[in-house]
């Protein structure tokens, strides 16, 4: 049996979100005023409805990248350091073949495609039957900052298209639009160095996890065990926590609950692929990307 393990690296974890809009479409706020807000993060995009926003103004976030979110009113996909020519004959229609054609640029080009919100069923959401005709793309956004447990919460799809055969990651966004909106949920990518490049290979990689609040300090492969060590300081070591091993269909293959620092799961080798979800007590959480097994 091998577990293929993306966090098998060495290098440092860094923050920062990638679904995020200004006053350059539907957000509330200026770019300026947005960089303020998230002026601690690692990496960041702007990914303003149908056009590219350059990132003009002062910032103090290290690594920035250009987003689009193609925005038909049928389903939205978020495209990260797309091309500047995807611009030429720029169209929104939603069609698996125009869909199709924007990830495959992007991803050509270097960067990232993410089916964004997936569950939110009363407008722009995606259908598992598009969402399995899609040929390429990086991943599909599980948590939207929003939070609506109905809406904006996807891991459902996630294992219906990981039970597909598919490899592909899950991300999670604020989606910021205005005050309020910010630091609900974001990526923690372990990559060699806070750069644009590093950055950018350890979300393609699916090296990174999804925070609301919580973390991992490493995942690791011991033989045909997988070990995740917690977050842990003396507050997070006394607080009770609840853990799931998910496999394919999302059939949960271990449950622990009570104070602990580290999760161990022995795979058995018919799993397919194996994910972690780990909830602190008060509700945040830290949610792996899949260790698949051949």
């Amino acid at each position: 049996m091998n577990i293929h393990n993306p966090y098998a690296k060495e290098g440092v974890w860094l923050r920062g979100s990638l679904h995020n809009h200004t006053t350059n479409s539907d957000g509330h706020h200026p770019l300026s005023t947005v960089y303020r807000m998230y002026h601690d993060y690692d990496f960041f995009a702007i990914s303003d409805h149908d056009q590219i926003t350059e990132h003009t103004d002062e910032s103090t976030i290290p690594t920035l990248y250009e987003a689009i979110e193609v925005s038909s009113p049928k389903a939205h996909m978020l495209l990260v350091q797309p091309p500047k020519a995807i611009m030429e004959g720029y169209t929104n229609e939603f069609t698996i073949d125009n869909y199709g054609q924007l990830s495959a640029m992007c991803l050509e080009g270097g960067g990232i495609s993410v089916l964004v919100h997936p569950n939110r069923y009363y407008s722009q959401y995606w259908k598992l039957a598009d969402m399995l005709a899609m040929n390429a793309y990086t991943g599909i956004e599980v948590i939207n900052g929003d939070g609506n447990p109905e809406y904006d919460i996807a891991f459902d799809k996630w294992d219906a298209v990981l039970s597909s055969g598919r490899k592909v990651w899950g991300f999670g966004n604020d989606d910021f639009h205005a005050y309020g909106q910010e630091r609900r949920a974001w990526n923690v990518a372990l990559a060699a160095t806070n750069s644009h490049e590093a950055v950018l290979e350890a979300l393609r990689s699916g090296s990174f996890y999804v925070s609301t609040g919580y973390g991992f300090d490493s995942i690791e492969v011991e033989g045909s065990t997988i070990v995740a060590k917690l977050g842990s300081s003396d507050q997070l070591d006394g607080m009770y926590k609840y853990a799931t091993v998910i496999g394919k269909y999302g059939k949960v293959l271990h449950e622990v609950t009570g104070r602990f620092t580290e999760l161990r799961y022995t795979c058995t080798g018919d799993e397919g692929y194996v994910r972690i979800a780990v909830y602190l007590e008060g509700g945040s959480g830290a949610f792996s990307q899949p260790l698949f097994m051949e």
